[in-house]
């Protein structure tokens, strides 16, 4: 059967309204909507052009399709764009929610691991600042940090300032310029220490991302890993050819 202009405008309408209502939480996240015959006789619309709105909305991630059960809206992943360098607290800000921080570990290593002293450029008489944070947004447990800070840039920390935007504090508080991070990202598995903090079981599935961030004058001064929840967080790039 093919599609008229008409019932791409009733596809049209129907999906925006949908959509429109998943955005105001008419419909919140774990709820049922309601099955392709009913939505059929609330927007009179056949049930094919139905199901083409449905997986519209599946493909966006908003809803999910469960043999048996239904279609159920689910929260859409977290987005970052890789291509510009921000920190979480801005990237969730800027889709509307409140970033948290909470502080789970801080230590000064001076035993260094080689690994760690290759990426930032350290000699034997440096230290790295160790800190661990779960990082939440609007209360729910997002990512979990360990980020591990050069001596070179800075001998101590002031401790009540890493519930925060931690590059924030690098730019107002330490006067750190900072450019450009290089990033590696790879599909794991959580480990028990790290699935406590995320609500987790060990073995899940996470985003792995691991990055080193450098001043304008080209010294790395942050090697950092970050667990990022698979069904949370999503990382967007744009390639060109």
């Amino acid at each position: 059967m093919e599609w008229g202009v008409e019932m791409t405008v009733k596809y049209i309408k129907i999906y925006e309204d949908l959509r429109s209502k998943l955005d105001n939480k008419e419909y919140n996240y774990g709820d049922m909507l309601p099955t392709e015959m009913e939505l059929s006789k609330i927007y009179g619309a056949s049930r094919m052009t139905i199901n083409k709105v449905i997986q519209m909305l599946q493909q966006e991630e908003r809803v999910v399709r469960k043999r048996g059960k239904g279609t159920i809206v689910v929260e859409p992943p977290l987005d970052k764009d890789i291509l510009k360098l921000t920190s979480f607290s801005e990237d969730m800000e800027k889709i509307g929610k409140v970033p948290g921080a909470k502080l789970v570990e801080y230590q000064m290593v001076f035993d260094v691991d080689d690994d760690t002293k290759e990426r930032l450029e350290l000699n034997d008489e440096d230290f790295v600042h160790i800190v661990k944070r779960v990082r939440t947004a609007d209360g729910e447990p997002i990512a979990f940090d360990i980020d591990k800070i050069s001596s070179k840039v800075a001998k101590k920390f002031e401790i009540e300032k890493l519930s925060g935007s931690i590059y924030s504090y690098f730019e107002a508080d330490l006067q750190i310029n900072i450019t450009h991070s290089d990033f590696t990202i790879k599909a794991a598995t959580v480990t028990k220490e790290v699935a406590k903090y995320l609500n987790l079981e060990a073995g899940d599935p996470i985003l792995l991302v691991k990055h080193t961030t450098y001043t304008k004058q080209e010294l790395p001064f942050e090697y950092c890993r970050t667990y990022y929840r698979a069904d949370k967080y999503s990382l967007n790039l744009r390639a060109y050819r």
